[in-house]
């Protein structure tokens, strides 16, 4: 090996292993930082830590500390904040998994707490700062005079990266006694993925493998939330389904029922979200709170958005149902809600097999609103322009538009500014879903 080459290997050998005692260093220096940081949020603030003791090391660094956790109302501002005791250990010597790894315990503060009902984990900080942590609850039980809550130990997982988020949770068994009655859920299991937390777009689900109340049974049941943004509009969608229902000694199956509402302003979502979290509702809103419920309002109608249940189906041995409801609200040209011009409905009923008796099916022939199909019967209506027809015909609608122009009237006096001071129009000009 020539000289030049040994002294290259030598000066990279030494920077390498000045890099690897500098990599805890710093890594130590941010916890610091992180701990300090969170120590000096104010008393009215959402969380700070308070009490803390933090003992920071070149490899490791370990400490305590109480979380307080505070009501973002207004009107809860003179509660006791909620305060949970935080212990952890960060070793700062990385690995392949990432540059820190952790440890911690989370109980409620206080003299009733300890590790016998605490929440654990352990994880990791990524390479590109990436969060991960696995968690543990033991078992957990309520205690006093409501009803009574037991939790079978349980664990999940927490992953954030950024501004997304994901969190996976599991419990075997779940048992909630009240009045004399008996819930029982087995096979309980959270999964939460948000996408943008600022924006609140991503899912969560809920599903249970049984659920047995006193006349009530349920298997395969899910439950599914779901929120997506596409350009400036956001879609929300709630199903619940299940693989078996049994009630009062009837069972279904393939029951499913899904409602959704899409093409929302997103812009004005948003700025109502934002008000109702500032002000935990829309009761005793400020002046300038209420020009923006309203302009937020107003945009929203005029925007145009559909609101309805896609889906609902049931089945039995010998019969099954499915039905959709439809509300949709045109955009407007003027920025200005108007429902009378802009609602549109439409909304169908199929029912096949012994669900109805033959004298329920000729008197829903007979009606006129229902019409013959193989094996059963189908309704269905819609409304648009003024016009409306039931199964095919038309229908006699003439006082619908009068309604719709009177309700018009009492929401645009509902929703019209009360004082001088313009208030910034929402951002975003209206647009069709």
């Amino acid at each position: 090996m020539n000289k030049p080459l040994k002294i290259a290997l030598s000066l990279f050998s030494v920077l390498l292993a000045t890099a690897a005692l500098a990599l805890p260093w710093y890594t130590s220096r941010e916890a610091s930082a992180l701990i300090q940081a969170g120590a000096a949020q104010a008393d009215d603030a959402r969380w700070a830590l308070r009490h803390v003791s933090h003992q920071a090391g070149w490899l490791s660094s370990s400490g305590s500390a109480d979380v307080q956790l505070r009501s973002a109302c207004a009107q809860d501002a003179a509660q006791e904040p909620m305060a949970l005791h935080l212990t952890y250990h960060i070793s700062h010597i990385p690995n392949h998994q990432g540059v820190n790894q952790f440890s911690w315990t989370l109980a409620l503060a206080g003299p009733s707490s300890g590790r016998a009902t605490a929440l654990t984990g352990s994880g990791t900080v990524g390479y590109g700062g990436a969060v991960t942590t696995d968690m543990a609850l033991p078992e957990l039980r309520s205690s006093g005079s409501g009803p009574a809550v037991r939790l079978a130990p349980s664990q999940g997982q927490l992953h954030i990266d950024g501004n997304a988020l994901a969190l996976r949770w599991s419990v075997d068994a779940i048992q909630f006694k009240a009045g004399g009655s008996t819930l029982d859920l087995q096979g309980t299991h959270l999964h939460v993925a948000m996408e943008d937390l600022q924006g609140l777009t991503g899912s969560a689900e809920l599903t249970v493998d049984t659920a047995h109340a006193a006349s009530l049974s349920l298997q395969g049941l899910k439950l599914r939330n779901e929120v997506r943004q596409v350009a400036q509009r956001l879609n929300y969608q709630q199903k619940f389904s299940a693989q078996q229902m049994t009630w009062m000694d009837k069972t279904l199956t393939d029951v499913s029922l899904e409602g959704a509402m899409t093409g929302l302003h997103a812009k004005s979502v948003e700025a109502l979200t934002d008000l109702w979290s500032e002000n935990c509702g829309a009761a005793e809103l400020a002046p300038q709170q209420s020009a923006v419920l309203g302009k937020a309002v107003r945009t929203l109608l005029a925007s145009g958005f559909s609101v309805g249940i896609p889906t609902f189906r049931a089945r039995n041995a010998d019969a099954s149902v499915d039905a959709s409801l439809q509300l949709t609200l045109r955009p407007t040209t003027n920025g200005e809600p108007a429902l009378a011009e802009q609602l549109e409905s439409s909304g169908e009923l199929l029912i096949k097999g012994a669900m109805l008796t033959p004298d329920q099916v000729q008197l829903a022939l007979q009606s006129g609103y229902a019409q013959e199909v193989p094996g059963g019967l189908k309704a269905g209506y819609r409304y648009a322009a003024g016009a409306l027809t039931i199964s095919g015909q038309p229908r006699d609608a003439s006082l619908v538009p009068l309604v719709l122009t009177r309700f018009d009237q009492v929401l645009n006096e509902a929703l019209s500014p009360r004082r001088r001071n313009p208030v910034p129009l929402i951002e975003e000009a209206a647009t069709a879903p």
